[in-house]
């Protein structure tokens, strides 16, 4: 917007001691043209239709007091070419003395713009501008005007038609210089023109007459030119100000629907933690009383409980799976690897839930290799498939592969509900699903898309969707083909004996009270020896006198007092001078929080865990020495 900046104090008090009312009256009368009003759909917040009006003043202040010297210096010089053309045919003392009034007045309107060129403008500063700038525009015009009482030879047509001319060129030059401003230029452009229409009116011949008569009709055409100038001018800056106006708007929405997110953020992080914890008790609890002997409704019932807490566990997967990629904790790792085997798992896996529902699962073999990350690929196309298995009643899910120039499209076709096209960019949103007001959780939690849309985008793979409503869908992802003849081979994942649990020390140090209780209890259950403690301070004291190193190490990120689980497993190994396995335990999803924890090389677990993966990951770090030699 335009800069408020000082006034002189006598041009400001002059200016100020006119009445409120008065002064945007003058402020509408030096626009000519009232602007539109602003309603609600177009309002600018930042600036009231007054404040529009002073800032096109302020415009056309500059842009009439940028053309002043041009305007000036250019109708002295005609000025001076007329005077010589006139020398022979006029009084020499009436040119001297009309050269001499045009030059009088010109430095009058040269010291004004010197003036106001100085002072930045303002609006006060645009008002005197423009008022000035109409008083020496109205004295060149007169000057022009009284040239036919002194300057028109009579008898002589060729220098009265000269005279005429010259004075009608000076009115266009006048429309480019001030038809910003509709009152300027008709201050010049009245008294130079119409004393031309006058002076050929009294010379009264009707040859005179009919020059006369076409000076009027040009007199009208560049009357009506101005006006739409102006008009156009003034729309444009009102245009100008009101599109600032909507930027101004959107950055703000921007800005308060960022602090909105990052408040949802924050509040996802601190709620997600802190309802992890106590969930990470109940699958220690849980894993704990499936391994004692139960009567045989304890046990159904305990199945019920486990089904409820797998509900809650695939919902904190995906709420960490979507923070971890937002955080940018997961980096691809491109390779090439052939289609098929992983089509192959995906078939292995989904083939009997398949046959639950009565669903055909076909999968079409395919030969060729592409360059992609395994792992990433094959959770999209998991996620594809377990979503047409959710939404097929009745028919079959069909997986299949086409060649297209350059990119493999693999595809999970089903004969589902289908997707209205309405839809069918909103299913890739964290928590939509189509047809499922009720929250029915055998449907899933809405996550599954709002993962894929992540992945594609961190793969580089473009993903499709084509539905029909009642007819089905398919979705499918592009992945760049390989001419490369390497398949890729699956890692075969050595199996840990859990037997190597019994007897180890295990530390466990988590603040809160519940976990740790259910923690000692699970691991004593596995025949473990273990030093329980609420901090590294904690935890220290109980091994001042342990003559064992521990095996292990698991311990929560956040801790009280400050602490975190990365700089206590740090300082048990330089305490007993070993690089102890260790574990990470975590309910953060900050992506802040990912980052830290992800880059500190140690194995990570995300609550809530149940006790079959908290097992398999302990055993898998204490087979580690044995791995590596």
């Amino acid at each position: 917007m335009i800069r408020a900046a000082s006034v002189r104090p006598d041009v400001h008090a002059t200016l100020l001691r006119r009445r409120p009312r008065k002064a945007v009256a003058k402020a509408r009368g030096i626009l000519e043209y009232p602007l539109h009003d602003y309603g609600p759909a177009n309002s600018l917040s930042h600036v009231t239709p007054s404040g529009v009006l002073e800032s096109i003043a302020i415009e056309q202040a500059r842009y009439i007091n940028g053309n002043l010297p041009t305007s000036v210096i250019g109708g002295f010089f005609i000025a001076c070419i007329v005077a010589a053309t006139f020398w022979k045919v006029a009084p020499h003392r009436d040119i001297l003395i009309w050269l001499a009034t045009g030059l009088t007045v010109g430095s009058y309107r040269m010291a004004m713009w010197r003036f106001f060129t100085r002072e930045t403008q303002n609006w006060p500063m645009a008002h005197a501008c423009i008022r000035h700038a109409m008083i020496g525009t109205a004295l060149s015009g007169c000057l022009w005007g009284l040239t036919v009482l002194f300057l028109m030879p009579p008898g002589n047509i060729l220098f009265q038609v000269i005279l005429v001319f010259a004075i009608s060129m000076m009115g266009v030059s006048a429309m480019f210089s001030f038809g910003v401003h509709y009152p300027t230029f008709l201050s010049f452009f009245i008294p130079s023109i119409v004393g031309a229409v006058v002076g050929l009116l009294l010379l009264g011949s009707t040859l005179h007459l009919e020059i006369a008569a076409g000076i009027i009709v040009f007199i009208l055409v560049a009357l009506r030119f101005a006006a739409a100038f102006h008009k156009m001018f003034v729309r444009s800056l009102e245009l100008r100000y009101q599109n600032l106006g909507l930027v101004k708007e959107l950055t703000a929405e921007k800005e308060t629907a960022e602090l909105a997110n990052l408040a949802k953020s924050r509040f996802l992080a601190a709620a997600s933690h802190d309802l992890r914890q106590p969930m990470h008790a109940l699958n220690l609890y849980l894993g704990t009383l499936a391994g004692l002997e139960l009567p045989h409704s304890a046990r159904a019932m305990l199945g019920n409980v486990r089904q409820c807490a797998d509900t809650m566990d695939e919902l904190f997967r995906g709420l960490l799976d979507i923070s971890r990629l937002d955080a940018g904790a997961v980096q691809p790792a491109f390779g090439v690897f052939a289609i098929s085997g992983l089509l192959e798992r995906i078939r292995m896996e989904f083939e009997p839930q398949a046959r639950a529902k009565n669903l055909t699962l076909r999968v079409a073999q395919c030969s060729s290799c592409v360059r992609s990350d395994p792992a990433l690929v094959e959770r999209i196309l998991r996620n594809f498939t377990a979503n047409a298995l959710r939404y097929s009643e009745a028919g079959r899910i069909l997986i299949g592969c086409r060649r297209r120039t350059g990119f493999l499209r693999v595809g999970v076709y089903d004969t589902g509900a289908g997707i209205a096209a309405d839809h069918q960019k909103s299913v890739f949103e964290e928590f939509f699903q189509v047809g499922n007001p009720n929250r029915d959780r055998t449907r899933g939690i809405g996550l599954g898309l709002a993962i894929v849309d992540r992945l594609s985008r961190l793969l580089e793979a473009p993903v499709t969707l084509r539905s029909e409503v009642g007819k089905g869908s398919m979705f499918a992802i592009d992945l760049p083909l390989s001419t490369d003849a390497a398949r890729f081979v699956t890692p075969v994942s050595r199996r840990v004996s859990h037997n190597a649990i019994a007897g180890t020390m295990v530390v466990v140090v988590d603040d809160e009270e519940p976990i740790l209780d259910a923690m000692r209890g699970l691991l004593e259950q596995w025949g473990c020896v273990v030093a329980a403690a609420r901090s590294g301070t904690e935890a220290r004291k109980q091994l001042e006198t342990c003559l064992r190193v521990p095996d292990a190490l698991i311990c929560d990120f956040r801790l009280a007092a400050g602490e975190n689980g990365i700089d206590v497993i740090n300082d048990l190994r330089a305490e007993f001078n070993e690089d102890i396995p260790a574990l990470i335990l975590t309910g953060d999803t900050g992506p802040e929080r990912i980052q830290q924890i992800e880059s500190s090389d140690l194995k990570v677990l995300h609550k809530p865990i149940d006790a079959e993966t908290l097992r398999d990951a302990l055993a898998a770090i204490l087979a580690q020495p044995q791995a590596g030699e």
